[in-house]
C-alpha cells in the first residue's frame, strides 16, 4: 500500500515543485486492494439487484426505475464513501481499517453527503435568484440596456467563480467527512481552504486531473479493444443478430434469439460489471488524489474561528427559527382561545335573550255574507212527511203531493 511522503507533504508551499510532483502518488490508489474490493463489491451488488428488479418487473416498469435508482444511490455512495475512507487512511499513512468497518462507516456517511449536497444546492439557488433579480431590474426602459452592459459580465464572473467554489467546497467537505469531521467542521474546513488557498487547490487539482485522465484513457482503451472481438464472437456463437452474428449490440438486444429478454438482462448485467470495474479503477486514483489535495491544502490551516462563526450563525438561525415557531404557536393558541371565548359568549347569551314578542293578532275576518234563503216551498215541505190533504207520504223537497196533487206552501 502506497503512503504519502511525509516530508513532501510538509512542504512550505502547497504549489511547490515537490507538492505538484507528489500528486503522482495518486496512481498508488490502484494498489489499495481493500478500497477496490469495497467499491467494486457495492457497485456489482447494485447492478445485480437492478438486473433482478428488471427481471421481476420488466425493463419498462416504473418500479424498476424507482427501486433501481434508490438501490443504485445507496450502493454507489456506500462503496464510494468506504473507498474514500480507506484511501484517506492510505494518504495519511495509517494502517488500513477493516473492510466491514469501512462499509458501515460509508453507509453512515450518506446522510452527511445528502446534507452537504442540499447546502450546495441552496447556495446555488440563492445565487441564481440574486442574478435573476438583477436581470429583472435590467428590464427598466431606457436604463435597462445600460445596466445590462455591466450586470451581464458581473453575473458571468460571479456565477462562474461561485460554481467552481461550490464544486471544490463539496469535494473538500466530503474528504473532511472521510477524515472523521462533523458536518459543521467539514463545511468550516472547506470554507477556510477556499478563502485562503483556492489557487493552490486548483493547481493541485489540475495535476490530479492529468493523472486521472491518463489512467482513464488506458482503462477505456483496454475495454474498447476487448469489446470488439468479444462482442463479435458472442454474436456469432450465440447465433444472435441474424446470419452469423451482429456484434455486442445484437447480444444486448437479443435479436434473433428465442431468449431475447434473457440476453438483454444478462448483457446489461455483464456490461455493467465491466464498467463498474473500469469506474472503480478510475475512482481509486481520483479519490486518493483528492485526499492528497485535501491533506496538503489543509495542513497548518486553522479553521476553528471559521467553525465557531459558522456554529454561531447556525445557532442564531436555530434561535430565530425557534422564536418564529414559538410566536406562531402563541398566535395559534390566542386565536383558539378567542374562538372558544366567542363560542362560550354565544352559548351564554342564548338563554338570557328576551322571549320573542307574541305574534300580532290576526286581522278580523269580514262578516260572512248571508246565505240565500231557501225557497219557501222547500222550507215548508221539509218538516212534513205526509200530505196534509190526503195524508199520503211525501219526501222532503217535494212541491206537490204525488197522490192528490196538493201543492205545499
Amino acid at each position: 500500500m502506497t503512503t504519502v511522503d511525509e516530508g513532501a507533504r510538509s512542504a512550505t508551499s502547497p504549489v511547490s515543485a515537490t507538492a505538484l510532483s507528489s500528486m503522482f502518488q495518486a496512481i498508488g490508489g490502484l494498489r489499495n486492494v481493500r478500497a477496490a474490493a469495497a467499491m467494486l463489491m457495492c457497485f456489482v451488488a447494485g447492478i445485480v439487484i437492478i438486473g433482478l428488479l428488471a427481471a421481476m418487473f420488466g425493463m419498462a416498469s416504473s418500479a424498476t426505475y424507482f427501486l433501481g435508482a434508490l438501490v443504485w444511490f445507496v450502493f454507489f455512495f456506500t462503496g464510494l464513501n468506504a473507498a474514500g475512507i480507506l484511501l484517506m487512511d492510505q494518504a495519511r499513512g495509517l494502517p488500513a481499517r477493516d473492510t466491514k468497518d469501512a462499509l458501515l462507516y460509508g453507509l453512515m456517511c450518506i446522510p452527511k453527503v445528502i446534507v452537504l449536497a442540499i447546502g450546495i444546492a441552496i447556495a446555488a439557488i440563492a445565487l441564481y435568484i440574486a442574478i435573476a433579480v438583477l436581470l429583472f431590474v435590467c428590464k427598466i426602459p431606457w436604463l435597462g440596456p445600460i445596466l445590462f452592459a455591466g450586470v451581464f459580465p458581473l453575473a458571468v464572473v460571479v456565477a462562474g467563480l461561485t460554481g467552481v467554489a461550490l464544486f471544490y467546497a463539496f469535494a473538500l467537505a466530503i474528504c473532511a467527512v472521510w477524515d472523521g469531521a462533523s458536518i459543521s467542521s467539514a463545511i468550516a474546513k472547506a470554507a477556510s481552504i477556499l478563502r485562503t488557498r483556492l489557487v493552490e487547490t486548483v493547481a493541485l487539482s489540475l495535476v490530479n486531473f492529468f493523472v486521472v485522465s491518463f489512467v482513464g484513457t488506458f482503462v477505456a482503451s483496454v475495454l474498447f479493444m476487448g469489446f470488439v472481438p468479444a462482442g463479435t464472437m458472442s454474436g456469432a456463437i450465440l447465433h444472435v443478430g441474424g446470419m452469423g452474428g451482429g456484434g455486442i449490440a445484437s447480444v444486448l438486444m437479443g435479436a434473433g434469439s428465442e431468449a431475447g429478454g434473457g440476453y438483454i438482462i444478462a448483457g446489461i448485467v455483464g456490461t455493467g460489471i465491466l464498467w463498474a470495474l473500469a469506474t472503480t479503477l478510475i475512482l481509486l486514483v481520483s479519490l486518493l488524489g483528492l485526499n492528497l489535495i485535501y491533506l496538503r491544502v489543509s495542513e497548518g490551516l486553522d479553521s476553528a474561528a471559521t467553525e465557531q462563526a459558522l456554529r454561531a450563525r447556525l445557532d442564531d438561525a436555530k434561535r430565530k427559527a425557534a422564536e418564529m415557531a414559538q410566536k406562531a404557536k402563541e398566535a395559534g393558541e390566542r386565536a383558539r382561545a378567542q374562538a372558544q371565548q366567542a363560542v362560550a359568549q354565544q352559548r351564554g347569551a342564548a338563554p338570557a335573550q328576551a322571549p320573542a314578542a307574541p305574534p300580532p293578532p290576526p286581522a278580523p275576518m269580514p262578516p260572512a255574507a248571508p246565505m240565500p234563503a231557501a225557497p219557501a216551498a222547500a222550507t215548508a215541505a221539509s218538516p212534513a212527511s205526509t200530505c196534509p190533504k190526503c195524508a199520503a207520504p211525501v219526501a222532503a223537497g217535494d212541491l206537490f203531493c204525488g197522490n192528490c196533487g196538493h201543492r205545499f206552501g
